[in-house]
């Protein structure tokens, strides 16, 4: 046998088994196509939040070198939950790595980072004046977001690529509040801005376009109060670090409340 044939077949081998691992179906499914991790002996480099660079200095490269050994292409493709992942080799510090990258698009990377900012944008502490039990009939039921709260959250996501990692940051903005009156009277009301609170210092001509005045009282109503909701509405944007962007749905945030809606009766004396 000559000293070719040998090297060959020792290639041929040792690519056989770094193919086993990747030709078995995964055991455990991740809990997105796309995120980021490691399935039994599969690498995943899907969609990641944290700041690890590891991937960045990879010099990707398609495992040609199994192809010209005899290995055919579609074993370096694979179909798995909706994504089409494909195989690359990871160049680094001297070593070489077998990572499946994903086939994903830039709104697929923006809008998991969508899930991931809902999970962070925090209870915003709502206001009610008069307070949600002494409302009264044709008088403005104020309605707010304690103004410190009022920042936006954002999240950004990584997610390697033959051409570098690309990084999507997704950021939700809160924008308004809507209410729902509850009433089967008027209808939703939308503010700009977080409201304004009320206090007992505020000038008698102040007004605010977060209010609702109720037209009829509770007292018809299951429970004696009506079921009102409050919203903050978030403006959600996205941006790459290849200097593309876009929008998103809005989301909504917010909780029911019960108000107690009462009607002043005029004593007339004669």
């Amino acid at each position: 046998m000559t000293r070719r044939k040998k090297q060959l077949i020792t290639r041929l081998m040792t690519f056989g088994l770094i193919l086993l691992p990747l030709l078995t179906p995964p055991r455990v499914p991740l809990a997105h196509a796309s995120e980021a991790g490691i399935d039994g002996d599969h690498i995943y480099a899907g969609i990641s939040y944290d700041a690890d660079d590891s991937l960045q200095r990879c010099q990707w490269k398609l495992p040609s070198d199994l192809y010209d050994d005899g290995v055919a292409p579609r074993l370096s493709v694979r179909q798995w939950n909706g994504l089409t992942w494909y195989l690359y080799i990871c160049e680094r510090d001297g070593a070489n790595i077998l990572v499946w990258l994903p086939d994903v698009s830039t709104e697929t990377v923006a809008e998991s980072a969508r899930d991931v900012v809902r999970e962070l944008v925090p209870t915003l502490d709502l206001g009610f004046s008069p307070p949600p039990t002494r409302g009264l009939v044709k008088t403005p039921t104020w309605f707010w977001v304690n103004p410190v709260l009022w920042r936006p959250v954002s999240v950004t996501a990584r997610v390697p690529t033959p051409r570098g990692v690309l990084t999507v940051t997704t950021t939700a903005t809160p924008s308004g509040l809507e209410f729902h009156p509850g009433d089967g009277r008027g209808d939703v009301v939308e503010c700009d801005g977080p409201g304004l609170p009320w206090t007992s210092l505020l000038p008698r001509f102040v007004e605010s376009e977060c209010a609702y005045e109720y037209p009829i009282p509770s007292t018809a109503q299951r429970g004696s109060v009506f079921r009102a909701r409050l919203d903050v509405v978030w403006d959600v944007t996205w941006r790459t670090n290849t200097g593309t962007s876009g929008r998103l749905p809005d989301m909504r945030t917010g909780s029911n409340h019960s108000l107690r809606i009462r009607e002043l009766q005029a004593l007339v004396q004669k």
